[in-house]
């Protein structure tokens, strides 16, 4: 009897320690998220994704589970003959999309030509999408040739609201604010293989001040209007 008290006892504590690390597998769960070729990520939920020129891209990335915008852009070096090269890069496109725990996605940009002359059009428009196995969960399309206008500027001008933004994290704040969810205010971080990008997201903050010029720009004469894109090309 107490050979069988004895080995219940075990098996019961086994138990309890493999649901244990079972547990703590999942809590520690994250989302995996893989870059394609000629991809660069230069901003993850309102926070710039620094990469050294000098350096591969990053190819894989670690986030928490939930929602996500991520802005990227073409980014290719062609070896022409007669030793000549030429950099293309595309504008950034942005992206959002629902990431499952434990879960592994790819940035995409399909339809990637290999040809130079072909990727020389394909750089001014190009898609940035998220797959899972073969099926695209989401996908954004590029402004043609990358240009913000008026509001990038305004972004600039307005560095000490929007974090010293530049025009990927402008972008990327953008997207956060198109999802029309009230204001994130977290600290997490996102494991780029290499290093540690520390993300916070106050949404709030710039889209306010932003609709708040909106609605001084729509109100304007014209003279003001010109006033207005003078002082922010300083």
């Amino acid at each position: 009897m107490k050979t069988n008290t004895s080995s219940l006892k075990k098996l019961t504590i086994s138990t309890l320690l493999i649901s244990a690390g079972s547990v703590s597998m999942l809590s520690n769960a994250a989302v995996t998220l893989l870059v394609d070729d000629y991809i660069k990520v230069t901003a993850i939920n309102g926070q710039e994704v620094q990469q050294s020129p000098f350096q591969a891209l990053t190819k894989q990335f670690t986030l928490q589970p939930g929602q996500h915008a991520i802005t990227a852009k073409y980014d290719r070096l062609y070896n022409l003959p007669r030793d000549e090269h030429d950099y293309l890069r595309s504008g950034n496109v942005s992206v959002t999309a629902e990431l499952a725990d434990n879960q592994t996605y790819r940035l995409t940009m399909p339809n990637q030509p290999e040809k130079y002359e072909a990727a020389k059009d394909y750089v001014k428009q190009p898609t940035l999408a998220i797959q899972q196995d073969d099926a695209i969960i989401a996908s954004q399309q590029g402004v043609a040739n990358g240009n913000d206008g008026l509001f990038a500027g305004l972004g600039k001008a307005l560095g000490g609201v929007f974090g010293g933004a530049g025009d990927a994290e402008l972008q990327n704040q953008r997207a956060i604010a198109s999802l029309d969810q009230p204001a994130v205010n977290s600290t997490s971080n996102v494991n780029t293989g290499t290093t540690t990008v520390k993300q916070a997201s106050s949404v709030n903050t710039s889209t306010s001040t932003l609709d708040t010029f909106m609605q001084v720009w729509l109100q304007a004469t014209p003279a003001e209007r010109e006033k207005m894109r003078q002082w922010i090309e300083k």
